[in-house]
């Protein structure tokens, strides 16, 4: 039941509309031969496939707070030409009286939650990024695209709501 690989939901598709069509490209910056493994991971995972389109971002690394390095796609110039999705976040005044005829709780950490979103199809070039080995893109909504919150949000809704 629990896994750490996340399962795709048909809920809802990510979607990216950009407000220029000229492709973003960027150079690749270093990234230590030992951190390829989490390319293969995603890979394997099925959250990243091979890619050859005019866009590419760039792969950096983020120190997270135990000191690990986490790789990640600098999304930077692709954000600033996003159209941005305006999602307010839930709050526990909306949450609760969803809650309040429930006879059972718990708590779950999505466990990279935004993987379990698919792309839509069309959106899926827009996140191409530059490795050392090849162009990849994301099959499923990454992190750090302005929107991904928002479209993260909606599916909250809509699993909460019991809207499908």
């Amino acid at each position: 039941m629990f896994s750490d690989v996340p399962k795709v939901t048909n809920l809802i598709e990510h979607k990216v509309q950009l407000t220029e069509t000229e492709p973003v490209k960027h150079k690749s910056y270093p990234i230590p031969y030992k951190m390829q493994k989490d390319i293969d991971d995603m890979l394997t995972m099925g959250v990243i496939e091979r890619s050859e389109v005019p866009y590419a971002s760039p792969l950096v690394l983020v120190k997270k707070p135990d000191n690990i390095y986490r790789v990640c796609i600098n999304f930077k110039e692709l954000n600033k030409i996003t159209v941005f999705d305006f999602q307010p976040m839930m709050s526990p005044d909306d949450i609760f009286p969803k809650l309040s005829a429930s006879q059972y709780y718990s708590t779950f950490d999505f466990f990279k939650g935004y993987w379990a979103i698919p792309m839509e199809v069309k959106s899926k070039d827009y996140m191409s990024f530059i490795t050392s080995r090849s162009l990849m893109r994301f099959k499923v909504m990454p992190f750090g695209m302005v929107n991904s919150g928002s479209t993260y949000n909606r599916m909250v809704r809509k699993l909460l709501d019991g809207d499908s």
